[in-house]
């Protein structure tokens, strides 16, 4: 008996020091992939098998570091579901790749990041979250915005229903440095979000406004967004939309335009409709219909995209 006193020891050793790392960090590993039959607008015409919402690879987590403070990471790998390519050839993490700090003064953190603007009020107006056929990422961002910037240092604080942040990236190959702000205020009834972005041009700029209220049987939204492009050209954006539950399913509909005031150009106008029904919590099928008109629309283009897709989260 007592010659396996030690290896005992040793195993039980072991198993809490497991637990005990167990207990102090955790990592989640997530994905998502999506296909759809789609025809895109704003395209030549071609019914092909593409990637619906950004099909995804992540690992994220948390290490407790005592005293209210948590290390935080979180990377995010993009790639075409359909071929099984990377989505971006010359960066792997795409999505995110990020590491910092976590306390009761908010989070801290490096790397590539989605700028707040995007976060708290351009990606939240569409109701397809600029994913899909039906994305309208080019009303919400006003041709001006972006998701997202490397190496940036980013600053989140939520505090119950009201989120606020800020971004500052390098200034690589631009006039000055990239930065922007956001905050958003959410409950059950009402989403109101704002955002402010300042890319890395000495002229462009993007404000933008968004708000949701739900109704019950239904969700109606608006969004304006007003700023000025490279040029200093004046933009100005509006969005209407809806969204209700039906059965299993969530129907989608959304109206907008993007104007150049300095120009008096329409630059997009955009009407989309779609249905994504839930087979399961990880499991959705959709189709949606778009149709879009914008300046100088060459005539070997589609007008009107649609797609018919299938995606998973896991």
């Amino acid at each position: 008996m007592k010659q396996h006193t030690l290896p005992l020891a040793v195993l039980a050793l072991a198993a809490t020091a497991a637990v005990s790392a167990q207990a102090q960090s955790n990592v989640t590993v997530y994905g998502r992939v999506d296909l759809s039959i789609a025809q895109q607008v704003d395209a030549v015409k071609n019914l092909e098998v593409r990637n619906g919402s950004g099909s995804r690879l992540g690992f994220r987590g948390t290490e407790d570091l005592g005293g209210g403070l948590k290390a935080v990471f979180h990377i995010e790998h993009r790639f075409n579901a359909q071929d099984g390519s990377v989505a971006n050839t010359t960066r792997f993490w795409e999505g995110k790749s990020i590491v910092g700090i976590q306390g009761d003064f908010g989070r801290v953190t490096l790397g590539r990041e989605e700028n707040p603007a995007y976060t708290f009020s351009q990606g939240p107006a569409d109701p397809w979250g600029t994913d899909t056929v039906a994305s309208n990422g080019s009303i919400v961002a006003g041709r001006i915005g972006s998701t997202r910037y490397s190496n940036s240092v980013n600053y989140r604080y939520d505090m119950g229903a009201f989120s606020v942040g800020a971004q500052m990236a390098e200034n690589i190959g631009g006039e000055k440095r990239p930065f922007s702000l956001g905050a958003a205020y959410k409950d059950k009834t009402f989403v109101v979000g704002l955002g402010y972005e300042n890319p890395t041009d000495k002229d462009d700029s993007w404000t933008t406004v968004n708000g949701e209220y739900n109704f019950g049987m239904f969700k109606a939204g608006a969004f304006f967004g007003s700023g000025k492009n490279t040029s200093a050209q004046k933009h100005q954006a509006w969005m209407l939309s809806a969204k209700a539950m039906i059965g299993a399913g969530e129907a989608r509909l959304s109206y907008g335009q993007l104007k150049n005031t300095t120009t008096n150009v329409v630059a997009d106008k955009q009407l989309s409709l779609g249905y994504h029904y839930a087979l399961s919590k990880r499991t959705t099928v959709y189709a949606d219909l778009t149709t879009e008109n914008r300046d100088a629309f060459p005539s070997n283009r589609e007008k009107t995209g649609y797609d018919f897709g299938i995606r998973h989260n896991f």
